[in-house]
């Protein structure tokens, strides 16, 4: 089961993250059994508690931030603390358009330092050493890299 986080509401988030439908994955084995587990120990798996670490990060005028670096937080660690009540929906959906606002204002800044800078001759060098005579683009402007 997928569960869509674009309009995400706390019902969704709640089954996303709390499933107890077993999710059977016949690719994982263990002492020649299937390895079983729940759709949401699975989508759990690898994620960040945010309440493991309450000194970790902060929240002022409703936006999560990490301490360490003044970002907001990956959304899927948003979404698991706000299904774990440790910070609240509106928390939550503010923190969300705060970070999507400030990514896209990161990637234009990207954009603009590349096309007034270009890359310097040591990162052509190293793309020469990696690459050869392959054409190098950059993933995020899209742009191929005259080396």
């Amino acid at each position: 089961m997928t569960v869509s986080t674009e309009n995400p509401t706390l019902a969704k988030l709640e089954e996303k993250y709390n499933s107890t439908e077993l999710r059977v994955n016949p690719f994982e084995k263990q002492g020649g059994r299937t390895f079983t587990d729940t759709v949401g120990e699975r989508n759990r798996d690898g994620v960040c508690i945010l309440g493991d670490r309450p000194d970790d990060y902060t929240t002022i005028d409703s936006i999560v931030r990490w301490v360490s670096n003044d970002s907001v937080p990956p959304i899927d660690i948003l979404e698991m603390a706000v299904v774990d009540g440790t910070i609240t929906f509106d928390e939550f959906l503010t923190s969300v358009e705060v970070s999507s606002k400030e990514s896209a204002e990161h990637l234009e800044a990207y954009f603009n330092m590349r096309a007034k800078h270009g890359y310097s001759e040591e990162e052509k060098a190293e793309m020469r050493a990696n690459f050869g005579d392959e054409e190098v683009v950059d993933i995020i402007t899209g742009q191929q890299v005259a080396i």
